[in-house]
């Protein structure tokens, strides 16, 4: 009896309206986020994207030959600031890349902050780990590799290896 209901209440969730709004919406998000922003990238010979991967102003990405874009990595252009990537790049899974953020004053409503956008700087044979968020306006230099869940917030020098993260106060707002 209780294997009856439950087979029920499965087959009423798949025909319900939400299972289908909740479909639609993924759907949607998936086209807009990949299939249609991948194809305005500027993409480099051998290059490979995972179908997982996000995007938003593919017309500011810059993305070099033989760069692989791991998968659920999401690079978030902004209108007046573009992300590139050189040659020979590596990604873990999860990266994150961002070209805006607000700046914070006062006690005002957050979203009434102005944005800060900046260009985003990958050079070649650069590897970001797994879980590596990059900051607005940070230039990654040639042959860096940054460690799985670091947050890049400034610039890092050729051939360097960065790690870690130390969260601190910085004051009160």
């Amino acid at each position: 009896m209780k294997k009856i209901r439950l087979i029920f209440k499965v087959i009423r969730t798949l025909f319900s309206l939400t299972f289908f709004k909740q479909c639609f919406d993924l759907v949607t998000e998936f086209v807009l986020e990949n299939v249609y922003e991948l194809k305005r990238i500027h993409k480099g010979q051998k290059s490979s994207v995972s179908s997982s991967a996000r995007f938003m102003y593919g017309e500011n990405i810059y993305i070099g030959s033989k760069t692989n874009i791991n998968r659920n990595c999401i690079l978030w252009a902004s209108p007046n600031a573009k992300i590139v990537l050189g040659n020979n790049c590596l990604t873990g899974p999860g990266v994150v890349i961002l070209t805006s953020k607000y700046r914070v004053k006062g006690r005002d409503l957050v979203r009434s902050y102005p944005q800060f956008e900046g260009d985003v700087i990958i050079e070649d044979d650069v590897w970001l780990g797994a879980n590596v968020i990059v900051l607005p306006g940070v230039k990654i230099g040639q042959g860096a590799i940054i460690g799985s869940g670091t947050v890049v917030t400034k610039d890092i020098e050729p051939y360097s290896v960065s790690v870690g993260n130390r969260l601190e106060r910085l004051k009160d707002r």
